[in-house]
């Protein structure tokens, strides 16, 4: 035999003992997968806790320039540790983001759009999160690694960090001195905060941008006295506003953050017309009742109106109908509206190209009984020690479906019923027994003329170890036993030689599928050396020459890779 091909059977025998040895030992030889993405750094969030319903989630979020040649995009985004990402806004674009002299600061900003739930389509789920900001380049794609802050989830609130708060809620309102104002002219915004903790608070307003959507942006920041913060501004922008406060507590750890409910604002041009919508009739109606709306325009003013409706927390415009003005009025009657809760609104557009249109409030009105869903979450999900504490969280849609959530334990109630707040609701409990348990969540409305009850999913936890199931076809099975094995055969007598003990099948032999498969792969490396070994005995007539063989090592001689080398033909 030649020399490469006795090194060919020495790998082959080296691939044996190693496929004998993992088998053996149970240890399987891998190739490292690739590394987790790492840090870049910190993303600097606005504000450092809030409400997983705030929109948005926080203000702006900052990072560092993005790695040279990673700057075409970069996005701001939210997700569990390692992925996956929802986005938190829209992706940034044009280039730059890696160069810092074209950054405002020197810094990366995006100003989220979106609350943490809407980003994901659903309420995230209790302990650690990451906000993370992501850079992209043109040609390589996403970079590896990533900016990143860990904030931390409970219940319906989030906090930078890896822990839980235990302070205490704090409620924050809102009230606005005027609902229209002149540009120029000041109006009055008042933060309450109960109880009456020291912080700061955040004044900021929604508005519609140029290209249609909404951005969020910071009005001014007022210190919290007594309870109470003061604003006077008359720095807005001419557009219709949706103005929030969020309360930043000065010890976190004593109080948590709180956001008020928005309230609108329209700031107007000087000499600008007033529209006011008004219904024929009060809300709720049911499915098919004629509703009329009717807007007048102050001063009077010949133009046309147009009647929209929007679905609640939405931004999709339906339009219903217009009319055009006479005496300063126009009106419309609906019929065909499907139910569900609307926001109306009425748009006026004057004759006089040189004229200033204007848009009324919307007005909320019910048609028909909303549908309402109700999911059910839990955390930790599947099992957990007893003893230990469980959250249960139901998330209620449509937005401002209001009423109590009932959590069940079966058929019994676990604990009170609880309030919903920004659509959730949440229980916390350590009464379950060791066992199984199957939970939901039922929700009812405080007005049952506007929205329909419903009840959740099941989720179902284990508290303790899980008890054996009996196996009803194997007469042995003792479900009292803890020595018994519910799946074992009647027939599988580890004392019967004949058996073996694993006489069964896969299941039943408790062989984990790596040793099965490398068992597999020392059977094939048997039989390979086998083939090559039985082949070489044979006393072939004519040698057999490998592919590889050099002409003058003629190994027929016989004196083997250590004997004579004759430089013989074959």
């Amino acid at each position: 035999m030649s020399r490469r091909g006795i090194a060919r059977l020495s790998a082959l025998g080296a691939t044996l003992a190693l496929s004998l040895a993992s088998l053996t030992t149970g240890v399987l030889v891998t190739f490292a997968g690739p590394a987790q993405a790492a840090s870049l750094g910190e993303v600097e969030i606005s504000q450092s806790s809030g409400l997983v319903t705030d929109t948005p989630i926080f203000a702006s979020g900052s990072s560092a320039p993005c790695p040279q040649g990673y700057g075409e995009n970069a996005n701001l985004r939210v997700g569990r540790p390692g992925g996956p990402y929802s986005n938190l806004a829209p992706v940034l674009g044009g280039g730059g983001f890696d160069d810092p002299g074209e950054l405002p600061d020197g810094k990366i900003t995006v100003n989220p759009n979106r609350s943490f739930q809407t980003a994901l389509g659903a309420a995230p789920g209790n302990g650690e999160w990451w906000v993370v900001m992501e850079c992209y380049s043109l040609t390589e794609g996403r970079h590896t690694d990533e900016f990143r802050t860990a904030i931390f989830v409970c219940a319906n609130t989030w906090r930078v960090g890896t822990s839980c708060s235990t302070a205490t809620t704090t409620t924050t309102t809102l009230a606005v001195s005027a609902e229209r104002v002149e540009r120029g002219a000041e109006v009055t915004l008042t933060a309450q905060v109960e109880p009456a903790a020291p912080g700061v608070a955040i004044f900021r307003r929604v508005t519609p941008t140029d290209g249609g959507n909404a951005g969020t942006f910071d009005i001014a920041t007022v210190p919290v006295e007594s309870g109470m913060a003061v604003l006077t501004t008359s720095d807005l922008p001419v557009n219709l506003h949706e103005i929030f406060v969020v309360f930043q507590p000065a010890d976190e750890d004593a109080y948590q953050v709180s956001s008020s409910a928005r309230q609108q604002l329209l700031v107007v041009e000087p000499g600008t017309t007033t529209v006011t919508l008004t219904f024929d009739k009060t809300s709720p109606q049911p499915v098919g009742t004629p509703l009329t709306l009717t807007a007048t325009i102050e001063p009077p003013e010949p133009g046309t109106v147009y009647f929209d409706r929007y679905d609640i927390g939405s931004t999709a415009r339906t339009e219903l109908g217009s009319a055009p003005t006479s005496a300063g009025t126009a009106s419309i009657t609906v019929t065909d509206l499907p139910p569900g809760r609307y926001d109306f609104q009425a748009r006026f557009v004057p004759v006089d190209p040189e004229g200033q249109g204007s848009v009324s409030f919307r007005q909320v009105f019910q048609i028909g009984q909303t549908a309402t869903q109700t999911a059910l979450s839990v955390s930790p999900a599947g099992s957990l020690a007893p003893g230990a504490e469980l959250t249960l969280t139901a998330t209620i849609t449509p937005v401002g479906a209001a009423g109590t959530v009932r959590f069940l334990n079966g058929t019994a109630p676990l604990g009170d019923p609880a309030t919903v707040i920004d659509n959730s609701a949440t229980h916390r409990t350590t009464a379950l027994g060791v066992g199984r348990h199957t939970l939901t969540a039922v929700f009812t409305p405080t007005d049952a003329a506007l929205f329909a009850p419903s009840t959740s999913n099941e989720v179902t936890v284990q508290v303790g170890a899980a008890s054996p199931s009996p196996d009803p076809t194997d007469p042995t099975d003792d479900p009292t036993d803890p020595t018994d094995d519910p799946t074992d055969d009647p027939s599988d007598d580890p004392t019967d030689p004949g058996t073996g003990g694993g006489g069964g099948g896969l299941a039943k032999t408790g062989a984990p599928l790596i040793a099965i498969g490398l068992t597999g792969i020392a059977l094939v490396g048997v039989g390979g050396t086998a083939m090559v070994v039985g082949r070489r005995r044979d006393g072939e007539s004519d040698p057999v020459r490998w592919l590889d063989d050099d002409p003058s090592d003629d190994d027929t001689s016989g004196g083997g890779p250590g004997g004579a080398e004759t430089g013989g033909q074959s």
